[in-house]
């Protein structure tokens, strides 16, 4: 099995799902050609085929660097050579094997494409494919296949859009998500930072960055147990999600470092922010503030927070004291 352990190391699971879509929507194919005698236009289903070869092949030997544009233009080939297969009023063969893969593209849309994206090229499947096989009379009440199969086929898509979609929004939450606390990785914090100085004026509209540091921490896990720490840090970082404006973004940085991004805001109000947070928190913690600048950077705005964050540590009682040797 050591092909099966290579081939899990070279792909992820948007390169495997696209090279076993082509695989088996080219099996599909295969069969029809091979079957099918009576087939309306094989000149189409010859191109699919080697299509979807084609595109197993690329997607074999790219692996994980596969572009997702590479996805979206299948799933619109797709849209159109259904399209065409469920107009067929004469071909009931070729409606069946249509509407047997809408699925497929479906668990595509909603796992691996973008919701901006996803969300309205289901709507024109939906729309298209509805009207289409409303339109067949193979597909009426009266017909030979009849309306419940266009309406379950309907059906069937919205579902394996709606799982898509569901392990989707799970897949980005685990990769975003700090699992103890509910607030966002370093990564995912930092992302929004930078797309905050990119994208308004430091001027007229500044932000703020606070790092927070509790303090004390490596005691309290010494003496009560890391149980014990991963309690205050769950408890204090939900007390701060009850207390934060909508907007305001919490991220966790490191074991017991965090940071605020606060939008539309100045130093002096990030102080006061600051201060009614400290108040409604069950263990204590000390913060650093950083005002946004002309031409800054997530990681010199951070750094400005961790000297202020630092300086009102050492202005702390016992401080020297506990941090000596």
């Amino acid at each position: 099995m050591k092909w099966l352990s290579s081939l899990k190391r070279r792909h992820n699971p948007h390169s495997l799902y696209l090279l076993l879509a082509a695989l088996m929507l080219g099996l599909t194919l295969l069969v029809d050609v091979l079957f099918h005698r009576d087939m309306i236009n094989p000149a189409l289903t010859w191109s699919l085929l080697l299509f979807c070869v084609a595109g197993s092949a690329v997607v074999f030997v790219l692996g994980k660097q596969v572009p997702r544009w590479i996805g979206i233009v299948s799933v619109v080939i797709f849209i159109v050579a259904q399209t065409f297969y469920l107009s067929l009023a004469d071909d009931p063969q070729s409606v069946i094997s249509s509407v047997q893969q809408f699925p497929v593209v479906a668990f595509y849309l909603g796992w691996f494409v973008r919701p901006r994206v996803a969300i309205p090229l289901i709507l024109t499947c939906v729309l298209v494919f509805g009207t289409t096989m409303s339109m067949n009379p193979l597909l009426s009440p009266t017909g030979p296949i009849g309306t419940p199969v266009a309406v379950h086929a309907l059906l069937a898509m919205l579902f394996c859009f709606s799982a898509g979609m569901y392990l989707w929004r799970r897949q980005v939450r685990a990769a975003t998500i700090d699992p103890l606390t509910g607030v966002y990785y370093r990564h995912a914090l930092m992302e929004r930072v930078e797309q905050r100085l990119q994208r308004r004026s430091t001027q007229r509209d500044p932000f703020c960055l606070v790092a927070i540091d509790f303090d004390d921490f490596k005691q309290l896990n010494d003496v009560h147990g890391h149980a014990a720490g991963d309690a205050a840090l769950f408890e204090t970082a939900a007390a701060w999600r009850a207390a934060v404006r909508s907007w305001d973004v919490i991220g966790r940085i490191g074991g017991d470092e965090f940071v605020l991004l606060l939008p539309h805001t100045r130093a002096c109000e990030a102080e006061r922010i600051v201060d009614r947070l400290r108040e409604g928190s069950p263990y204590p913690w000390s913060a650093g503030i950083a005002q946004s600048r002309i031409g800054d950077t997530a990681e010199a705005m951070l750094a400005r927070a961790d000297q202020d964050l630092y300086a009102e540590k050492q202005r702390k009682p016992g401080w020297r004291v506990r941090n000596s040797g």
